[in-house]
């Protein structure tokens, strides 16, 4: 699977909810030559983003390992409820579709065997 080139940044707002702190410390430190620019953070119109080492040297890791795993399992239980969703639409269309004309056809043998239905067998037909 390809990864985008966004994949391993966040923004300041992710960063500060990951580790319990408002994104402005973040913009002190910027101020205080705390991160590379270019290397460790690089800002795109108002946004600001880190790398995600930047984020590990700076703050820890603990914390954003645990964030990792919340967002796997997160994602997991998604991917889950959307995969039992699409089976399910699946079987209902499997068995709306089996059963309009097969059902109908089912009971017409059926009640010709049964007896139900009198009548003459046609052999042929011409029109």
């Amino acid at each position: 699977m390809a990864r985008g080139s966004f994949d391993g940044l966040y923004t300041f707002s992710e960063v500060g909810q990951i580790y319990g702190i408002d994104s402005s410390c973040l913009r002190k430190k910027v101020c205080f030559d705390k991160f590379v620019v270019g290397k460790d953070i690089k800002k795109f119109g108002k946004t600001w983003l880190i790398t995600e080492q930047a984020m590990v040297k700076h703050f820890g890791a603990e914390k954003f390992e645990n964030f990792k795993l919340k967002r796997l399992k997160e994602d997991t239980a998604r991917n889950k409820m959307i995969r039992d969703e699409r089976n399910k639409i699946k079987s209902e269309k499997k068995s709306k579709n089996g059963n309009s004309m097969n059902v109908k056809e089912e009971k017409s043998v059926d009640s010709w065997i049964n007896g139900e239905i009198k009548g003459r067998e046609v052999k042929s037909f011409r029109f």
